[in-house]
């Protein structure tokens, strides 16, 4: 098996959760402006000889630039990544890693190779299947052609 394999699988796997948690980023980081609602923003902070910001905006960038925000930047990109991989699947490659990958739990190929939308069998099953993943894994950059 190729280096790549692993890693290709483990980002889809985590593609969901990864999914999950950017909502609840979104939610974190919205919380963070709301609990600022009604504070007392008057005044300026000095910042260095020539760097003059309120309060107001001092709470903004520090929402923007906190590892929440790079957080859910770093797995949005990861998932955008996921996203357009899987586009440049074809219908048959993209049904087996959907279903192989994509729920969030590692699937039996059993269930796969056997399901009723599968229409060519085990040994075409495993060559879908690994023509997909070393597909993803190019277009993610973690392998060459």
């Amino acid at each position: 098996m190729q280096d790549y394999y692993s890693r290709v699988i483990k980002e889809l796997l985590n593609y969901k959760e990864y999914k999950q948690r950017c909502a609840v980023i979104r939610i974190e980081l919205d919380e963070l402006i709301e609990s600022n609602r009604g504070v007392s923003y008057e005044g300026v902070n000095v910042k260095g000889s020539n760097d003059f910001r309120s309060a107001t905006e001092n709470a903004v960038i520090n929402r923007d630039e906190s590892e929440l925000k790079e957080e859910l930047r770093s797995k949005e990109c990861m998932i955008a990544k996921i996203e357009e991989a899987l586009k440049a699947l074809d219908t048959i490659e993209r049904f087996v890693v959907e279903k192989k990958y994509m729920t969030g739990r590692f699937e039996k190929d059993v269930n796969i190779y056997t399901h009723p939308k599968f229409e060519w069998g085990r040994n075409k099953y495993y060559d879908f299947k690994d023509q997909a993943i070393e597909k993803i894994a190019r277009i993610l950059g973690y392998a060459k052609k």
